[in-house]
């Protein structure tokens, strides 16, 4: 759904931006809440889990354009998710966040798929840039 944005300026034409359906999965609920927020406030549509399992069974009934999944600890908790997002469709982005950001880590979450790694807890810029990077070029002129 492509939704106009207000002229930037008299000789630009009005943006439209596309808004995007995500799904969200951070067992840390403060985590959640700050993420989900902040995605809203950007125009997407959020889905928020604060289980693997819940965001497991949401990601078999509806279909989401991008996944925000936290790796959670060292053993990555969300790895089956992330597999199953992948095997679902290969070309929808994946992008995972963590506190336990090393190279071995980051090598096996892209290996498996991902789009993107971010550390957490990351800064309202940086998880907006992100998430815009992992949709792709979704702001075209009118």
């Amino acid at each position: 759904m492509l939704e106009p944005v207000t002229r930037t300026g008299a000789d630009r034409p009005p943006l439209r931006v596309r808004r995007s359906k995500i799904l969200l999965v951070d067992e840390d609920a403060g985590d959640l809440q700050l993420y989900t927020s902040l995605l809203r406030d950007q125009g997407h549509s959020v889905d928020g889990c604060t289980t693997y399992l819940e965001g497991a069974q949401r990601l078999e009934r509806e279909w989401y354009d991008l996944i925000v999944l936290s790796q959670g600890g060292q053993s990555f908790e969300g790895q089956s998710l992330l597999e199953r997002a992948i095997e679902l469709d290969r070309r929808r982005p994946v992008l995972v966040l963590t506190r336990a950001i090393d190279m071995r880590s980051y090598l096996d979450v892209m290996y498996l798929g991902a789009h993107d790694y971010v550390e957490k807890p990351p800064a309202a810029w940086e998880i907006v840039n992100t998430v815009a990077h992992c949709l792709g070029p979704w702001v075209a002129s009118a």
